[in-house]
């Protein structure tokens, strides 16, 4: 794992990296956790507390903070209150963390997300899905202007079809999710790049083998945690 000056420089490094030639470039934090920035915005997902005081500060903005569910993986009160505390960002969770944080986040800041409904925020436009799980999940499909992004948390296999997806984080074990559940997800989503999360290494590569052979034109990437990457999801001109 890296250490803490480094991966306050990966998160520092997000907020310039170029994304002239790829589109994306994403840090992942480990479990479900994800920070994502595109031409339209940075995005956060399951956060947790995964994220140091200096690395909060090295984040130099963030335009949607999203949380799947409860569990102290994907959710940590306090540190959700320092991030909104460091970047005013807008809230998108699970009906029970958003109950969690009502009078402590404004309510024009905080978005109650239910499944199936559909949310437009700072020009976002942010699908629910319900999900798989011991306790009610979220899944998201976030989407401004070309770029579709999908998360799904640590979810068991659901139908996520007709969600036009470019780039897809998907988890790949640790119960209930599965690696062949994530290759069903992926098979509906056709994503152009899809990154194995919350799972262990070998599930993670049991996954990419089961994309690699049914999905050759799909690129799958395994990051390592608090690692920076680049995802080539920029549409080429005349697609």
């Amino acid at each position: 794992m890296l250490n803490r000056k480094s991966r306050g420089d990966r998160v520092r490094e997000l907020s310039t990296s170029s994304l002239r030639d790829y589109g994306a470039a994403f840090v992942y934090l480990d479990y479900s956790g994800v920070i994502m920035r595109t031409a339209s915005g940075t995005v956060a997902f399951d956060v947790a507390d995964l994220l140091k005081s200096e690395e909060v500060s090295a984040l130099k903005s963030l335009d949607l903070l999203l949380f799947a569910h409860t569990h102290w993986d994907h959710y940590k009160p306090k540190k959700t209150l320092e991030l909104f505390s460091a970047t005013g960002t807008h809230l998108v969770a699970e009906p029970l963390v958003a109950k969690d944080l009502e009078g402590k986040i404004p309510s024009d800041k905080l978005t109650s997300a239910v499944p199936g409904e559909t949310y437009t925020i700072g020009g976002f436009k942010v699908s629910t899905v319900s999900g798989a799980h011991g306790v009610p999940i979220n899944l998201y499909h976030v989407k401004r202007g070309e770029l579709g992004i999908f998360h799904g948390g640590d979810s068991g296999y659901v139908s996520v079809k007709g969600l036009k997806t470019d780039i897809a984080f998907l988890p790949t074990g640790r119960n209930p999710a599965k690696s062949d559940h994530a290759f069903r997800m992926t098979l509906e989503l056709k994503p152009r790049v899809v990154v194995a999360i919350h799972g262990l290494q070998a599930q993670k590569k049991e996954f990419q083998r089961k994309v690699i052979g049914g999905m050759p034109e799909t690129i799958v990437m395994i990051p390592e945690p608090y690692s920076l990457r680049r995802a080539a999801v920029k549409k080429k001109a005349g697609r």
